[in-house]
Formats: structure tokens, C-alpha cells, sequence
């Protein structure tokens, strides 16, 4: 068996206005930890770029596509004003959601992480605190950055494909400051912090797992990647 393709969605960084004439509004990246997370899988990791092509021409060509983490979507997109949320971004929510819908109903595997499991909310029509530490009551530190990571505590529930992987408690790496509000239709909640707040879902029929954490700077990231593809596509060459 062919190992399997991994398409992989790409942050979007605005373009100083100075270059914006010349090279574009949008520059695409990703980050190096998710890069060293796919090195180590036995699968062929793609970037996808975002162009005005149908989403569906791109997942032709790839196994399972991952959600890469991201800033604020921009409120509007799931029915409220603004309360917290910071950059407010839509082209890249309306682009991946579409991307998302497109993966669902082509029965393509999808692994999200952090903006992942809040696009794959919003595309089924859930909506998001836009600020856990103003909105939560007793709110955890959800909040890390890119130089301090924080750490919080996960209890995973029973009965969940997370549960055979990870176990029932687990410490993860936390950067987020919004969070679902609720489980999407079609989906169980998966695992959940102290103050409540849902830190993963998996779909019913078990194509989609979707963490609100960054399994790519934790130890649990090459467990549940490895483990995805076994599920999916067994043993490759």
C-alpha cells in the first residue's frame, strides 16, 4: 500500500500594505512544529494553498487533511458581534470551512487542532466563546504564547477513540483564548479542562477528530497522528 497523502492547511499572515500591490494581500506559511510532527509520520505531508480553484479538484489528490491552529475567526461568521475576539479574520475561516464540508462529503479523514475544532464547529453551526477568561467562570489558563507555552489538564472521555489513544487524564500544551460552545450535531464530546471548556469532539461515524490543544508542541501529537493513519489506512510501505 502507498504511503497516504496528508494535505495540510496553511496560516495566513497579511502582507505589509507596501508589498500588498506587488506580492498580494496574503502570505501562507506554517509553523516548523508541525513540519517536525510530519516528518516523523509515515505519510507524504502537502501543503494546500488557498487559490479560487474548488476545494473538492485539491482533496481529489489527498488521504486525510489536517487543520492547522490559527487566529480569531471573525464573529460575524457564526451570528454574533464581537466580544473579545482579536484580527477577526474571514477569508481563511470561509475558505477552510469550505474545504471541511467538501472533505465531509467526500468521506476524507480530517484531524483539527485548535482553529481546526472551531471551524469544524462553526461550519456545522455551533458558535465559540470568544474569551474564555471573561466568559468562563473559574476559567483555566488557556492562554499561552508562542515563548511560554501553558500546560493544563485534559480529562478524555470514556468510550472515545481519544480515550484508546491517550488515556482518561492527560497534561497538554494550551494556547487558545476561545473555545466551542457546544457539540456539534453528529459529533460527541471528547475531553474537556477543569473550568468545562470542551477541548475535543469526534464525529459519529469516526472520520473527524478535532482537539482544541496543540498536540504538535506536546507529547501527544505523534501518538494520535500515528495512530489516525493505522485507523485510516493500515500498514503502508
Amino acid at each position: 500500500m502507498k504511503k497516504p497523502v496528508i494535505g495540510i492547511t496553511l496560516n495566513w499572515y497579511k502582507n505589509d500594505e507596501s508589498r500588498a500591490l506587488s506580492y498580494g494581500k496574503w502570505l501562507f506559511g506554517i509553523n516548523q512544529s508541525y513540519a517536525k510532527l510530519l516528518s516523523g509520520a509515515d505519510a507524504i505531508p502537502v501543503g494546500i494553498i488557498p487559490t479560487l480553484h474548488d476545494t473538492r479538484e485539491v482533496l481529489d489528490i489527498v488521504d486525510m487533511i489536517l487543520l492547522t491552529g490559527g487566529p480569531d475567526p471573525d464573529p460575524a461568521l457564526y451570528g454574533q458581534k464581537n466580544s473579545g475576539s482579536i484580527g477577526c479574520y474571514r477569508e481563511r475561516p470561509l475558505w477552510e470551512m469550505e474545504l471541511y464540508r467538501n472533505a465531509r462529503s467526500m468521506k476524507i479523514p480530517v484531524f483539527g487542532v485548535c482553529l481546526g475544532i472551531q471551524l469544524i464547529a462553526m461550519a456545522e453551526g455551533e458558535q465559540l466563546i470568544q474569551n474564555i477568561s471573561t466568559q468562563v467562570d473559574d476559567p483555566d489558563d488557556h492562554d499561552g504564547k508562542a515563548d511560554d507555552p501553558r500546560m493544563h489538564t485534559v480529562e478524555i472521555m470514556k468510550g472515545t477513540i481519544l480515550r484508546e489513544i491517550l488515556g482518561g487524564e492527560i497534561e497538554v500544551c494550551s494556547f487558545h483564548h476561545q473555545a466551542i460552545a457546544g457539540i456539534p450535531k453528529g459529533y460527541s464530546h471528547a475531553a474537556e479542562s477543569s473550568d468545562g471548556v470542551i477541548e475535543a469532539i469526534e464525529s459519529d461515524d469516526g472520520l473527524v477528530i478535532a482537539v482544541q490543544w496543540h498536540p504538535e508542541r506536546d507529547f501527544t501529537g505523534p501518538l494520535l497522528l500515528q495512530h489516525l493513519l493505522s485507523r485510516f489506512f493500515g500498514e503502508t510501505e
